[in-house]
């Protein structure tokens, strides 16, 4: 009990310190959160939410998806309360300019309304959820400040689209320029491909087979995340696939809400991940047979959020934050691809 007292508060975040859990979440070479947008962040949560502990906090540049060579630095605050959670995601670079269209690739439309911002006039704001048949999910609104800076806010349990809206017109403006090559770039870009269940086609260079499904040993992804895990393959103690990546991402959702502790992340399905899937499925109203079958996978990539290349997993005391390869479909963390074995590399903590 010591032990998981300690690795839980070592979770917690607190504004401003150089202590963070987005170094075991994160891939390395992240750049740092602006202390400015953070100080922000946690003044209006306060404001808004009181109550609201930080957890997490994420920096990280990534290509973009609109283009290679450009790049998206992204900022991510967590802040939750038992198992409520809100987050404060800011976007800076080829994004595109959020609408009901550009949402919609990623999650399912729930309506639209305008934000009076601060000394930024009223934006066009799109609210969205990612529940399903599968269950619950988040609650998001997205914005764009201006071409190249976009912002969300998402919500997870009892968070509402009021208090996510309140957050969202508190938010001091942000002044933030982008390059006119930028500026460029979001302008030609493409509407985004509708939402699909991972029609993806593995490259043939690369040997992998074209079929989807669970023969090509690979987690899938594209379109939007909330199928991403339910198109996989089921894993349990003994089952043909309990020794791999796949397991080690799903000991990383058990430890992201709090049902397993870092040091026992080892990519082996065994009686003590069987046990965590057991706690998480109590605690999730499913049927506890620490089996991540269908049910389980479904409810589990609810609770994902995807923004061009990175797929960010928002769970009861932690955050985890992934990149998905805009050509190919592949998952990766930490620079290590997703398989149902270890060819991709070996994740951190195996």
């Amino acid at each position: 009990m010591a032990q998981r007292l300690r690795t839980a508060a070592a979770r917690l975040v607190i504004l401003g310190t150089p202590l963070c859990v987005a170094s075991l979440l994160a891939p390395a070479g992240h750049a740092a959160v602006r202390a400015d947008f953070a100080t922000d962040v946690r003044a209006v949560v306060a404001k808004v939410l009181p109550g609201y502990a930080p957890r997490d906090r994420i920096a990280r540049s990534d290509a973009s998806e609109l283009d290679q060579a450009e790049k998206v630095q992204g900022d991510l605050l967590t802040f939750t309360h038992g198992r409520n959670l809100v987050s404060v995601v800011r976007e800076v670079g080829a994004v595109r300019t959020a609408s009901a269209t550009s949402v919609a690739a990623n999650a399912r439309v729930l309506g639209s309304l305008r934000v009076p911002r601060p000394g930024a006039g009223t934006r066009p704001a799109v609210v969205a959820g990612t529940a399903d048949q599968w269950g619950p999910g988040l609650t998001i609104v997205t914005w764009s400040e201006r071409p190249g800076v976009n912002y969300q806010v998402i919500g997870k349990g009892a968070v509402t689209r009021d208090q996510l809206t309140a957050i969202a017109r508190a938010l001091p403006a942000d002044g933030t320029k982008v390059a006119a090559k930028t500026r460029s770039v979001i302008a030609q870009a493409k509407p985004p491909a509708p939402g699909t269940l991972d029609q993806v086609v593995k490259v043939p260079a690369e040997g992998e087979v074209t079929a989807l499904g669970t023969g090509n040993l690979v987690v899938d992804g594209a379109g939007t995340a909330t199928d991403d895990l339910g198109n996989e393959a089921t894993l349990c103690a003994g089952c043909g696939y309990s020794n791999g990546n796949y397991t080690g991402m799903w000991q990383y959702i058990l430890y992201a809400d709090n049902n397993m502790l870092w040091s026992e992340v080892d990519c082996v399905f065994g009686g003590g991940t069987a046990a965590a899937t057991r706690q998480w499925q109590r605690a999730e109203g499913l049927t506890a047979d620490g089996v991540v079958g269908p049910n389980t996978r479904g409810r589990a990539d609810n609770y994902l959020a995807a923004n061009g290349t990175a797929v960010t997993y928002f769970g009861a005391t932690g955050t985890l934050s992934f990149t998905r390869s805009s050509g190919a479909g592949y998952y990766y963390y930490n620079g290590i691809r997703i398989t149902y074995n270890r060819s991709g590399g070996t994740l951190p903590g195996c």
